[in-house]
């Protein structure tokens, strides 16, 4: 007699993007692999792209790999092509306009040359005379956000 415990298991269909298939050739390598064999660069290079579209915890457990080694190495990958997925602010313009009863005919030297630069490497220089400086430290603010 099988007796009941309370316990459910909870199942989610989950759109895995190809790491099923991705599994299958983990295993298809597996059982033909001479001993102590180093894992294929094709299939290292699978399971990083996996890492960036699924979480590096997800694709370890699932294709049964070190998580800290698939990390390092998908940190390698990110360092070598200069970008993080996912990571990287798309860059953005603002254009602002002095009103129309500041306008003057002959051009004005700064007052003030602000230059930003900010972690990721973006930087941005403002040229502003005294009746713009009021809105710098927005200017700043948004800079520094984006």
């Amino acid at each position: 007699m099988m007796e009941v415990t309370g316990k459910a298991m909870k199942t989610r269909a989950v759109d895995d993007g190809g790491l099923t298939h991705l599994k299958g050739q983990f295993e298809q390598w597996r059982a033909v692999r001479q001993g102590g064999a180093r894992i294929p660069a094709a299939l290292w290079a699978g399971a990083v792209a996996a890492a960036a579209e699924h979480g590096a915890y997800r694709v370890a457990a699932t294709l049964h790999l070190d998580y800290a080694v698939l990390k390092r190495r998908f940190a390698l990958a990110a360092d070598s092509t200069g970008t993080q997925p996912a990571l990287q602010a798309a860059p953005c313009f603002a254009e602002f306009f002095a009103p129309a009863s500041q306008a003057q005919a002959a051009p004005l030297q700064p007052a003030c040359v602000v230059e930003l630069a900010n972690s990721r490497g973006a930087k941005m220089r403002v040229e502003l005379n005294a009746d713009a400086l009021a809105g710098l430290s927005a200017l700043c603010s948004a800079f520094w956000a984006a």
